[in-house]
């Protein structure tokens, strides 16, 4: 049996909240003939689901995990540098979006997110091995989610 508390109440509430402002920002007019410009519901979109996902993520393990005894279930340094340095990388890219296009920003994205992933959560130096798996994965996720929604579903990418 689940006991429901204020803080995962309140976690609802902040996901409906972010919900509503996704629906705002889905409804902002997107690309105002400017090429590469991805329009003023970029951000607002995404950081919406960047803020659905993380308040998600705390109401799952608060609901589903119970916590140590007294313990307030807080996070470890290694655990708060990880997360910085991911939403860093998060802000960096959709950043880059803008400058770059998606093509380039997602390529340098996925390889430096594959390294960061592999030196803080791994604990993995990186190899000349690591290079190379990080710019194949990179091109060929890249290159397919390019393939999957310019191609096969027409869409303009950013």
């Amino acid at each position: 049996m689940f006991r429901i508390n204020e803080r995962q109440i309140f976690y609802l509430l902040l996901i409906l909240g972010a919900g509503f402002f996704l629906s705002m920002a889905h409804e902002i007019p997107s690309a105002m003939g400017v090429a590469g410009d991805p329009g003023a519901g970029f951000l607002p979109f995404w950081i919406s689901v960047i803020i659905m996902l993380l308040v998600g993520y705390l109401l799952v393990t608060e609901t589903l995990f119970k916590q140590e005894a007294g313990g307030a279930g807080r996070m470890t340094r290694q655990e708060a540098v990880t997360l910085l340095v991911t939403l860093g990388a998060i802000v960096a890219y959709l950043l880059l979006l803008s400058f770059a296009g998606f093509f380039i920003s997602t390529l340098f994205f996925l390889f430096a997110f594959r390294q960061i992933v592999d030196l803080l959560l791994k604990k993995a130096r990186p190899t000349a091995r690591s290079f190379i798996a990080s710019a194949v994965f990179s091109a060929v996720a890249t290159s397919f989610i390019y393939l999957v929604f310019s191609v096969l579903f027409e869409l303009s990418m950013p």
